[in-house]
């Protein structure tokens, strides 16, 4: 990205400026010993540590991390459960309501910190962590609205925020059917002929195209990101424009992507088994040659050089509209991801977990060096950073990617209308998915209607929040000030209104 100052929360483009703090253990806190400092001072009495995610990804570094980390201290045991994204908000929700949530996990997608605070999901890890800890993490990490709330951290961000709408290819296949592996497709048309040449080249081998199609989350952030591209102004952190207020899901850049891939669906670009799918199941699919495009994130990439060595791969930005580019792919502030249980009985070692994860010797390392994601920590990037993938992964988002208004950091009670608004059925991914499998012929008139529901129910959610007493308006979620093209930056807040 450009224009960013060095010092500033933009947590993406921090990670190349030069921070080489040593990236040993942290501090000891009340209870427990710091992770990686040399010592192994666990409880004195044997306990499980219940954590659960879906970082399907680095599942081999987990788990060798788990090893480590249990030797190490052996009276803790980890029990650790691993779904899909999809899987785990639901099975997280029913945990939460039944009182056996586990004691380390994820804010769900789709979910806002804050509320979940305020219902009471998480409690504060301050108690637990150290200074010493807190200031291994990259500046901006931690701040109100994001991954704390009323000035507390309760919340640590699993990686650096990237946005995973960027698209893989396969060169192998570009050769074959006759297309230059070092000039990727930049426009719609293109991309569409592209895929078509290499579905015809395949002749039922292999096909322009596969996705996850079974989890609606993927569907949905290649809509709103590349739409974006083309000025839409959406993003996966409010259902809005924050531009305008308005929602803009059957503006003709919204309509422009769902005409791409009705266009790629109607050529037979897309892997007959993409509905039926999840997205790690595409991902390996991919990684055995059977597409030659894929929209993921930059986990795939350690999860490819690890399992598909001989697989030849590129990254490219998302294509844009034939018109061109008047937006930019959405990237976040710092993101909150694990937390601490509420009713953990093991908030300490539970700690000593995060200080291992985070500051010890082995799993940031292991993590940046395998390819899979940046690290939130300081210096392991510069240190560990070698897979050339993950190196353009990051270049193109500097490229094409540009810093969004959060409503959170700008009135960090705006979380309450979050909290209320339940998005209408079928969504914007739904209707993508629709598309794409033949279901759904028109998309215009669904689009929409869309666009008008949501539309009332942002406003009905802001009603709801001000009359439980939230203190949040309209204008809260606009940004006037804000230009697609550019990042947003802090002080940008100040003169928003």
């Amino acid at each position: 990205m450009r224009g960013i100052k060095k010092g500033l929360w933009g947590m993406v483009l921090l990670l190349l400026i030069g921070q080489l703090a040593a990236c040993s253990g942290s501090g000891e806190n009340n209870k427990t010993s710091a992770g990686g400092s040399g010592e192994a001072d666990g409880p004195s009495e044997t306990v499980t540590l219940r954590i659960m995610d879906w970082s399907d990804s680095i599942k081999t570094v987990r788990e060798e991390f788990h090893k480590r980390f249990m030797e190490k201290y052996p009276n803790i045991k980890i029990e650790y459960t691993q779904l899909t994204i999809d899987q785990f908000k639901n099975t997280v929700l029913t945990a939460v309501k039944s009182g056996e949530a586990p004691d380390l996990f994820p804010v769900p997608t789709g979910m806002k910190l804050s509320a979940l605070v305020k219902d009471g999901w998480f409690q504060p890890l301050d108690p637990y962590l150290d200074q010493s800890f807190k200031d291994k993490f990259v500046d901006g990490t931690f701040q109100n609205g994001t991954t704390m709330a009323n000035d507390q951290i309760y919340s640590i961000p699993e990686a650096a925020s990237l946005p995973s709408s960027l698209v893989f290819y396969n060169k192998k296949l570009f050769r074959e059917a006759g297309l230059d592996p070092e000039n990727p497709p930049a426009t719609y048309s293109e991309f569409r002929e592209a895929a078509k040449k290499i579905t015809e080249a395949g002749k039922g081998r292999y096909y322009g195209m596969i996705e996850g199609g079974k989890q609606n989350n993927r569907w949905t952030t290649t809509a709103k990101e590349w739409a974006s591209l083309g000025g839409a102004g959406l993003s996966g952190s409010s259902p809005i424009n924050l531009a305008t207020g308005e929602t803009t899901y059957d503006s003709q850049e919204v309509l422009d992507v769902f005409d791409l891939f009705a266009g790629l669906r109607d050529d037979g670009s897309f892997h007959p088994n993409t509905m039926s799918i999840s997205a790690p199941e595409a991902r390996a699919l991919f990684g055995q040659g059977q597409a030659g495009f894929i929209v993921q994130g930059a986990w795939c990439i350690g999860v490819w050089n690890k399992e598909n060595p001989d697989l030849e791969y590129g990254v490219m930005a998302p294509p844009v509209p034939d018109s061109g580019r008047k937006g930019s792919i959405p990237v976040l502030s710092s993101q909150p991801w694990i937390g601490l249980s509420a009713d953990s009985k093991h908030p300490e070692e539970a700690a000593l977990y995060l200080k291992e994860y985070y500051g010890g010797d082995y799993f940031q390392q292991e993590r940046v060096s395998s390819g899979d994601a940046f690290s939130v920590v300081k210096g392991i990037n510069e240190q560990y950073s070698k897979v050339e993938q993950l190196k353009q992964y990051y270049d193109i988002v500097q490229e094409y990617g540009r810093l969004i208004p959060d409503p959170n950091i700008g009135n960090p009670a705006s979380s309450a209308v979050f909290n209320q608004f339940k998005d209408v059925h079928p969504d914007l991914g739904e209707l993508l998915g629709g598309t794409v499998s033949g279901a759904l012929k028109d998309y215009k008139t669904p689009l929409a209607s869309y666009s008008a529901q949501v539309d009332k129910a942002w406003q009905a959610a802001i009603e709801a929040a001000k009359k439980e007493g939230a203190a949040v308006e309209a204008s809260d979620f606009v940004f006037e000030n804000w230009d697609p093209m550019k990042d947003f930056m802090p002080e940008d807040y100040r003169t928003s209104k």
